[in-house]
Order: C-alpha cells, then sequence, then structure tokens
C-alpha cells in the first residue's frame, strides 16, 4: 500500500461508517402494514360512523344523504377511514326515507340499511377467510368459493 493511500485509509474508513453503517444501526423499524383483524375493526368502525351520521343528515335535513361528501361533514372521522382504504357505497331512496350503505376493505364487506329509522337490513362477508376476522352477531355469511 503507498503512503499516500494509509495516510487517507482512516478518512474513507470514517466515511464508509457514516455512510453506510450508522444509518443502518439507528434505523428505527416499523411496520406500516395492518392486519385482516384491524383492517376489519376499522370497517366496522366505519360502518356505524356511516350510520350515525346518516342518522344525524336526516334529523338535520329531513332526508339520507346519497353523498358520502354530506356525512364526512357530520362525521370527521369518517374521512380519515376513507383515506386509510376503506371503501363506501351509498345509495338512497328516492323520497330520502330509506338508505343502503356498503362498506367494504381487504378483509371485510359489511352492508347495513334503514327504513324509516329502523334497520331493516344488515349483513357481513369476510372476504379473507382464516386470517382472525371475524363478523358481529348475527349478520355472518360466508365468502363464497370462486
Amino acid at each position: 500500500m503507498s503512503p499516500q493511500l494509509r495516510r487517507y485509509l482512516p478518512f474513507i474508513l470514517g466515511a464508509f461508517v457514516l455512510l453506510f453503517l450508522l444509518p443502518a444501526l439507528f434505523k428505527k423499524s416499523s411496520s406500516t402494514t395492518t392486519t385482516p383483524s384491524t383492517q376489519s375493526a376499522e370497517a366496522l368502525k366505519t360502518i356505524n360512523l356511516v350510520d350515525r351520521s346518516e342518522q344525524r343528515y336526516q334529523s338535520a335535513h329531513g332526508r339520507y344523504s346519497s353523498q358520502v361528501a354530506d356525512l364526512i361533514v357530520e362525521s370527521h372521522p369518517l374521512a380519515q377511514d376513507l383515506a386509510e382504504g376503506v371503501t363506501v357505497q351509498l345509495d338512497v331512496s328516492t323520497d330520502g326515507k330509506s338508505y343502503f350503505a356498503l362498506v367494504q376493505d381487504p378483509a371485510l364487506s359489511l352492508v347495513r340499511a334503514r327504513d324509516a329509522g329502523k334497520i331493516v337490513a344488515e349483513s357481513c362477508v369476510i372476504v379473507k377467510s382464516g386470517s382472525g376476522v371475524s363478523c358481529p352477531a348475527t349478520t355472518t355469511t360466508p365468502a363464497k368459493k370462486t
């Protein structure tokens, strides 16, 4: 090894440590993936938020809303659920006295319908079976194998 290279070797090694080894040592390991059970809990929370928001909207306007944007005004946490990947579909009758809500995520599919303030339909389909996902009691529908 030449004397010139020996003189700069400590600086080269120091730069290597600073650039490659220290960031790897201090890197925090954080998991951003969600489990199917947490996804299903989010879907259950979202269907309840949609239901409460529809009821508030109905009491304020005399009819249910077919627009998710109207419900976000009633319930700000609903916007967070939508940002996290939960899908909400709404359909309202022409007279505005009944509504149908479908909430889906990769693990669960939930349906709730109200007519004149009473729940007339409620169902749950587990999309990812065998993943620790569960539906609320009495609303479970098994997923169809395709």
